[in-house]
């Protein structure tokens, strides 16, 4: 073999070509594996198992999806082409995968979060909440992430990080440099350029290219003092930190905050864990009753961490050691400037148009609807309508109707022309039309490993596990999920992981919530690498003095305090909520006991 004229040789040059032809090729001794079984015994679509061959598959994708050797998305239509070639299942059944409930409450939620950023009530919420927090570091630090955990919750979390990410380097400007901020006015609008050029790194919501941004140059020319440039350094690295925190935190509160939730949702309809009503059910509500309290909990205790890491101990838990930080001692004197830029640029905006209002009262429409469809402690609207189930997914698409019906200025009711309050053209641009495909491709391969008897195959190859204590399971479970998901796509790992856990919960009786839930929120739980999220990513390219080391030595204390706080929760309130204990399943045949 010949090495390039770069010095490198080529399979490393061009690694992602030979994994993507090789790889195929290794894993080709599954598909002639002998397979006896057989699925659907006994009915009149009784025909051999397929597991072997759904099983290659799984992988191919999983291992494609893991080290991106093609795009996410292109990688999730692999289904429809390997599944009927190899026998598995019909076309057309795989390709209804593509577009399920699920996927139509993901395109309506996304583009009600998107008319959202289109008339900038977002920026309003953010920079309201950031002047009533006051401009302490420490305190400016909480605002920030209760800011960025708020809207995350509701829009998704790449473009929450990618707008205060500006803002928090704009206010850095502020408290580390002693211009007068008249002569500063422009902070933000240069520190947005700065973003958009690392949000040219991405080709959709889950897929981060490059890794680093372009042009990396220090802070030592800006700075001639030592102590201002251990100052600004200091708390770039823990704004920018705590930005990306909140977001991936924020991100589990509603099941609509990011994409492993929305999957969970999808696989339980399958299940039918409420049995008609017996059971507790994972709705819009119970989700949030669940997990806004771990939600809020994770964000305290990351403000505390980094305000421990970055600002050291405070006096009064000092025993004669460590000296208060540098950014602490000096920029008491900028906190006026820091406040007038956030009232400046909040009065920029001016009063609260027609259009954010019409947009504000149908985001709050659409709540509302999502949590009293089918609240348990009232009757819900849902119930009025005979003989059909009507999903989260039409309340969604009722309000993305009205957004593109009323008009976004009261000039309209005068004889004016106006515009709707959502435009097309700006949800074409902006809506990640690849997770579609990847959510699509992750329904598809659930479907098939059902379909193929590698569901309940695997299933019965995992019984062994009953003589352990499920809580010792639980663990096991969201600390894995919590390493994969520092490697792979959130919505990849849930994909993945979210059917075999069910499985596994049916054959050891175990409730379907128990182990699924967890480890559907552990997907979020990415704190350590930038390719782990976006939000880690935009962070890490807009930080002039980061490095990978820093992101792994800050996060790897939340990654296990996250997983930590969880599993606490959820084998205390969520038990009292879900009540693990006493679930029965409908059709208990070949279910084991276990311990706990």
């Amino acid at each position: 073999m010949t090495v390039t004229g770069g010095g490198k040789w080529p399979i490393l040059t061009n690694w992602r070509f030979f994994l993507a032809v090789s790889l195929p090729l290794v894993l080709c001794p599954l598909l002639f594996v002998q397979d006896d079984d057989f699925v659907n015994k006994g009915t009149p679509t009784e025909r051999p198992a397929t597991k072997f061959k759904c099983a290659y598959v799984i992988i191919l994708m999983a291992a494609y999806w893991m080290v991106e050797a093609i795009p996410l998305a292109i990688t999730s239509l692999l289904p429809i082409v390997l599944f009927p070639l190899l026998g598995v299942q019909d076309t057309a059944k795989v390709s209804i995968n593509y577009m399920r409930e699920t996927n139509m409450m993901f395109i309506g939620g996304l583009i009600i979060a998107l008319s959202v950023e289109y008339c900038n009530l977002h920026k309003r919420i953010a920079l309201r909440v950031m002047t009533l927090v006051g401009s302490s570091p420490i305190r400016l630090m909480l605002g920030i992430m209760m800011t960025t955990m708020l809207l995350s919750m509701w829009i998704s979390n790449t473009a929450t990080t990618a707008m205060m990410v500006p803002i928090v380097l704009a206010v850095l400007g502020e408290l580390t440099r002693d211009a007068d901020i008249e002569n500063n006015t422009t902070n933000i609008d240069r520190q947005i350029s700065t973003v958009k050029a690392v949000m040219g790194n991405y080709d959709d919501e889950e897929h981060y290219i490059d890794g680093r941004r372009g042009d990396q140059h220090s802070y030592k020319k800006e700075y001639d003092d030592k102590d201002k440039l251990t100052e600004r350094i200091i708390l770039e690295k823990m704004y920018l930190f705590a930005v990306a925190y909140s977001s991936n935190i924020g991100g589990t509160g509603v099941i609509t905050g990011t994409n492993p939730n929305l999957i969970l949702q999808e696989f339980l309809k399958e299940e039918d864990i409420s049995q008609g009503g017996k059971y507790t059910d994972l709705t819009f509500a119970t989700w949030m009753a669940f997990n806004i309290p771990g939600m809020l909990l994770n964000v305290i205790i990351a403000w505390i961490y980094l305000t421990l890491v970055f600002f050291g101990r405070p006096n009064w838990l000092k025993f004669g050691g460590k000296k208060d930080s540098v950014a602490i001692a000096r920029n008491e004197k900028n906190h006026d400037n820091v406040m007038k830029l956030l009232q400046r640029k909040y009065q920029e905006l001016g009063p609260m148009t027609f259009h954010e209002k019409g947009v504000a009262i149908l985001f709050a429409t659409v709540v509302m609807l999502w949590l009293f469809r089918d609240p348990r402690f009232i009757k819900g609207w849902a119930e009025y309508v005979e003989y059909v189930d009507v999903g989260d997914s039409t309340a969604a698409m009722f309000v993305v109707l009205f957004l593109f019906i009323i008009p976004n200025s009261m000039s309209f009711f005068s004889g004016g022309t106006s515009k709707a309050l959502m435009d097309w053209k700006y949800v074409q641009d902006n809506l990640p039309w690849g997770i579609v495909l990847l959510m699509g491709g992750g329904f598809a391969l659930s479907d098939a490993a059902s379909v193929s008897g590698l569901s309940p195959w695997i299933g019965d190859q995992l019984n062994g596990l009953q003589h352990l204590d499920k809580s010792v399971i639980l663990i096991v479970v969201m600390m894995m999920t919590a390493f994969i998901t520092e490697i792979a796509s959130n919505t990849a790992c849930a994909n993945v992981i979210i059917p075999i856990l069910l499985s596994l919960s049916k054959n050891l009786n175990i409730h379907p919530l128990y182990l699924t839930l967890p480890a559907t929120v552990t997907c979020s739980y990415a704190f350590m690498l930038p390719v782990a999220t976006p939000p880690n990513a935009i962070v890490f390219g807009a930080g002039k003095n980061m490095k990978i080391m820093d992101m792994v030595k800050t996060g790897l204390f939340l990654n296990f305090s996250c997983v930590i706080v969880l599993f606490l929760l959820n084998i205390t309130y969520g038990n009292l909520l879900f009540d693990y204990s006493n679930y029965v399943y409908a059709n208990p045949a070949n279910i084991s006991s276990i311990h706990g």
